[in-house]
């Protein structure tokens, strides 16, 4: 396809997409997206998310739009042919900087055009503001980058795309364990248009004022937790207050739960400046709970133990059996990328982008694999089920193997209630300081 029909929604893309698309939502135990752009009301956009988890990034933001996403990235990784390729048909475009030459900056026009193109055709553009990734619920100072790319995009269009800036926010409960929960928040758009005669006049100014617009939109939508020294107390505190706060497994009670989170670690940013008796209380209790339960995701620290986790997690494994043959087929593709990233990768915020990568390959070929036999094999239509099956058996074994451990880790909360109480005591604690910060109740 190349970069000259980028914006083009080709059949091998499509496949890609899907693929990619389902991997990406069985590594997740819930997908939500909140306030999800109407296509039909959309103006050409930059979409802005925070950056904290690598690739995953990108692919939450392209599985929440559900539609291709052109992405732009740093020229370095193109500098192979083969790899270029590769990411031109992910539909990837280069940008350059100072530091790859100052020569190279005039490659960066081929770009704009594409831009252009690209937003013309009405495809999303994804620049991430903040540069590279970083592991946590915290948003750092956002480059310029963003704000350039827009403005040359505008001027090379004319002005004539009426671009907007779409902030957005990703969030994840945990980084590198499987079946955690993501979010992605799509903020309201904001015009380019207000700012371009101001760039005309002083570039550097206006730069830095689209780019503190940005910056106060992401903040509405960003769960930010400021304290380095405390950062651990306080996501375990915000987390516990708000999953105790809130249930339900759909998006409204996932958008009250997220904003509910937010405002508690905006009110832990205050308590933790003042420096308080009753902060260094939470402080003290958030850290005695997560010291006794690591391994445990705050969602279950936030529920209320209860017994029937047990009853739960024993019938629960009555559906084992149903997850044996997706477990003989695909068991071991799943595992040994775990392990081998583990032990190769030591940013964490890379592994999960890794193993993703790894699970694409290989149940690609396996299925292709599969795929092919069968219909050697077998009549068309006997083929076509039994293919069909094989994918369900995996789904299904996956969902199961899903349920039985998010049961396990249930029960072993209440085991561990019973037999420290204290563990209660600093949970309510959390909850009650952090509601004395926020004012409730």
């Amino acid at each position: 396809m190349g970069k000259r029909k980028i914006e083009k929604y080709t059949f091998p893309y499509w496949i890609t997409y899907q693929i990619a698309k389902a991997i990406h939502n069985l590594i997740y135990r819930e997908f939500y997206v909140i306030n999800r752009p109407q296509k039909k009301q959309e103006k050409p956009s930059i979409i802005t998310p925070n950056h904290q988890n690598a690739l995953m990034d990108a692919m939450a933001v392209l599985f929440a739009k559900n539609e291709p996403l052109v992405f732009l990235a740093r020229s370095d990784i193109f500098k192979q042919k083969a790899v270029a390729s590769i990411l031109y048909f992910l539909k990837i475009l280069p940008v350059y900087r100072i530091r790859d030459g100052f020569d190279s900056l005039k490659n960066n026009q081929e770009t704009f055009d594409h831009t252009v193109r690209v937003l013309s055709n009405k495809r999303g553009l994804v620049i991430l503001p903040e540069g590279n990734h970083y592991g946590a619920k915290r948003l750092r100072p956002l480059k310029k980058g963003f704000a350039r790319i827009a403005f040359m995009t505008e001027i090379n269009g004319d002005e004539k795309v009426d671009l907007q800036i779409v902030p957005t926010a990703i969030d994840y409960t945990a980084y590198d364990t499987f079946f955690s929960r993501l979010t992605v928040v799509f903020g309201e758009p904001f015009p380019l248009k207000p700012y371009m005669e101001a760039y005309k006049n002083n570039s550097q100014k206006a730069l830095n004022n689209i780019t503190q617009q940005l910056r106060k939109s992401l903040e509405e939508h960003i769960i930010h937790i400021e304290s380095e020294k405390y950062y651990e107390a306080c996501l375990l505190a915000s987390a516990v207050y708000t999953e105790n706060k809130h249930s339900g497994n759909n998006t409204e009670a996932q958008k009250a739960r997220f904003y509910s989170q937010r405002d508690a670690a905006n009110a832990l940013n205050k308590a933790a400046n003042a420096d308080s008796n009753e902060f260094n209380q939470l402080v003290e209790s958030a850290e005695l709970l997560g010291q006794k339960t690591q391994g445990l995701p705050h969602e279950i620290l936030g529920k209320k133990p209860s017994a029937m986790s047990i009853v739960g997690a024993l019938l629960s494994f009555i559906l084992v059996p149903l997850a044996i043959p997706g477990t003989i087929i695909y068991g071991a593709l799943w595992y040994w990328p775990i392990v081998f990233v583990n032990k190769k990768i030591k940013d964490v915020q890379f592994r999960t982008s890794f193993r993703y990568v790894l699970y694409i390959v290989q149940f690609f070929l396996l299925l292709l694999g599969i795929f092919i036999y069968l219909f050697s094999a077998h009549p068309p239509k006997t083929a076509l089920i039994l293919f069909i099956m094989t994918i369900l058996s995996g789904v299904l074994s996956l969902k199961i193997w899903r349920l039985v451990y998010w049961y396990y880790l249930k029960a072993k909360w209440f085991i561990k209630s019973v037999k420290k109480p204290e563990l209660l005591k600093a949970r309510n604690i959390v909850i009650e300081k952090v509601e004395s910060f926020i004012g409730v109740g």
